[in-house]
């Protein structure tokens, strides 16, 4: 970082002086300070030091076969000292040194922002080595590691809290201002401060692989990254300039007047628009990166504003993924506290949310799980297992079924009265009877109906749930959310198949999970946003825009942005066509010389730059 501030400080001073030198001497041709007879010379020189890096651009882009910015400048440069318009001249190199010194500026206002991020990220840890407490510097803290963080300092790696419990600041990584609570067993992330508490985090990611520095190397990969949007600038910039030069020389074939073709070239010279349009997207992009969103590259942020189809995943997005037993049943001589020991038994080595929430059900009516051996899980689809001497099977009735288990009428009475309050039947089966349901249901996170609404206000046509649950759960959760359409009971591979459907046929299909069970879908849809992506190295990886917060609402102001960058920059063609259709009106008509027009041009450059630079100041 430091090489790279020498570099940009150095060539900035550089231009600068370039700049000053310039004016110096427009403003001592202006003011008759040099002597005539000397002017050529004086002038010849300094131009032709502004001329060589435009030259050296404008000959690399030929090579490359290009045609940009710099080739018009050069042809501008070139015609200026034949006429000896020195007026037109030095214009033309400070408008073109003052374009240099406006990208310079843009870059470094981008590297300030992430060199700001680097900064506050740890550079030492409090550890635990042979019962003792030692501090040392951050690349010597080694996976494993207990870490001891106090108040008001940071957490220097990614893990889990071991012991104590503390509020932290994570507003470097989400953009959320107010401070989370973590307790025992909460994983806490590296350059996130502790407000109150003091806690031991056993260390999961060190250095380069937490997901702050990840989070860095994204936001600076996708500032730089070579999109199609800089592609479509650069295209526009050679078919107009060919354009241009066509009309340049037909009109020097008609008139054979050289003045006006000089005229006609600095008006039209496309230098503002070269540099505005991508300025726009990565003002954007840095913008977004300050609230907690980050965008791979400029091409998915233009995607984001031409969503018309958006496609979620329930659990964990339109829903917390904290799933609570809202009702219990049993069947049979077995008791129900009997049931839910077994059941505890067997979800004891699962991690799946059904089984989770079993076991907190167990903690909070005070019942033990017994012990299971040879327990056997089904992703996705339940739990087989040997419980005292007793097989049992957990999981759905599709699965029971499966397993040979039958079902009396009054089970499958109970599964549809359950099943049409909006709740998901989990059986638990003895030895082939059915012997006990939970019931189980998920919540809805705060602000999604009020979200799906104004998205679809904002231009998304249609809202598709896609789910494992039922379809009586499904249907409650679309009713509630406002959702259009909704596929229940699929299997993670059932998704995929869903997505291509939507996929082409003039749609623009986001697809909005968790980046952990949709890694497949996200990475096939048009624009893949993974939410919750704090701590998931699966949601940065497989998504092309990470909400770095589980916040739905979040997806509105993604959209505004990107709304606003498309604004923009239909903003700064109008205005450049505005200019430019001014600007040959006064040369066409005799108002404008070489020399007002050079003037009229790098006056006016300034105009779609300011205004693409208003997105670093967005609301």
């Amino acid at each position: 970082m430091d090489i790279e501030q020498n570099n940009f400080k150095r060539t900035l001073r550089a231009e600068v002086t370039l700049l000053a030198i310039f004016i110096l001497a427009f403003g001592a041709r202006v003011f008759g300070v040099i002597p005539e007879e000397f002017e050529t010379e004086i002038i010849g020189v300094i131009a032709f030091v502004g001329l060589i890096p435009v030259a050296k651009s404008a000959l690399e882009s030929l090579r490359e076969k290009r045609i940009n910015v710099d080739l018009l400048a050069t042809i501008a440069l070139f015609f200026s000292f034949i006429t000896q318009e020195w007026i037109s001249v030095l214009f033309i190199n400070m408008m073109l040194s003052a374009a240099r010194i406006l990208e310079i500026y843009t870059k470094r206002r981008v590297h300030n922002s992430l060199k700001s991020l680097a900064k506050i990220k740890p550079m030492f840890a409090r550890v635990i080595r042979a019962e003792e407490t030692i501090d040392v510097p951050i690349s010597e803290v080694r996976i494993g590691d207990l870490a001891l963080v106090n108040l008001g300092e940071q957490i220097p790696v990614d893990g889990y809290i071991t012991k104590g419990s503390a509020t932290v600041d994570q507003s470097s990584l989400t953009g959320e201002s107010v401070p989370v609570l973590k307790t025992e067993g909460d994983k806490v992330l590296s350059a996130t401060v502790v407000v109150s508490g003091n806690i031991t985090v056993y260390t999961e990611k060190v250095g380069a692989e937490t997901t702050f520095e990840r989070m860095i190397k994204l936001v600076e990969s996708s500032q730089s990254a070579k999109s199609r949007i800089k592609t479509l600038a650069e295209r526009f910039a050679s078919w107009y300039i060919g354009v241009m030069l066509v009309v340049s020389m037909v009109t020097y074939a008609i008139t054979g007047d050289t003045r006006l073709v000089l005229a006609i070239v600095l008006v039209v010279c496309a230098d503002d628009i070269a540099i505005a349009i991508p300025l726009a997207y990565v003002a954007a992009i840095g913008t977004a990166a300050r609230r907690g969103i980050i965008i791979k590259s400029a091409d998915f942020l233009e995607q984001a504003a031409k969503i018309t189809t958006l496609i979620v995943d329930k659990t964990g997005t339109l829903t917390m993924g904290h799933l609570v037993v809202r009702n219990s049943h049993s069947w049979g001589e077995t008791p129900l506290p009997q049931v839910v020991q077994m059941c505890g038994g067997l979800c004891n080595r699962s991690t799946h949310p059904v089984a989770k929430a079993i076991l907190r059900y167990a903690l909070e009516n005070n019942i033990n799980c017994s012990t299971s051996v040879d327990v056997t899980e089904v992703e996705g689809r339940g739990i087989i297992g040997i419980s005292e001497g007793n097989k049992v099977v957990l999981g759905r009735h599709e699965f029971l079924h499966e397993q040979g288990v039958t079902m009396s009428d009054d089970v499958e009475r109970t599964i549809a009265e359950e099943e049409l309050r909006g709740n998901n039947a989990t059986l638990i089966a003895l030895n082939g009877e059915i012997v006990g349901l939970f019931a189980l249901a998920d919540e809805v996170r705060e602000g999604v109906a009020e979200t799906i609404t104004a998205l679809e206000k904002s231009g998304v046509k249609e809202t598709i749930m896609l789910t494992g649950d039922n379809a009586g759960v499904a249907k409650a959760i679309a009713e509630r959310t406002g959702i259009d359409k909704y596929y229940p009971s699929l299997l993670p591979e059932n998704k995929v198949s869903i997505l291509a459907k939507y996929l082409g046929h003039g749609r623009t299909v986001a697809m909005i999970g968790d980046g952990v069970n949709d890694a497949a879908v996200l990475t096939r849809s048009d624009v893949g946003i993974a939410m919750g992506g704090i701590g998931s190295d699966a949601a940065i990886d497989s998504a092309d825009i990470v909400l770095m917060k589980d916040d739905f609402p979040k997806l509105l102001e993604l959209r505004s942005i990107a709304h606003k960058v498309i604004a923009v920059v239909h903003q700064n063609f109008i205005i450049w066509a505005i200019v430019n259709t001014i600007g040959l009106y006064f040369v066409f008509t005799g108002v404008f010389d070489p020399s007002r027009a050079a003037a009229y041009n790098f006056l006016t450059d300034f105009i779609p730059i300011a205004n693409a630079l208003r997105l670093y100041r967005y609301r």
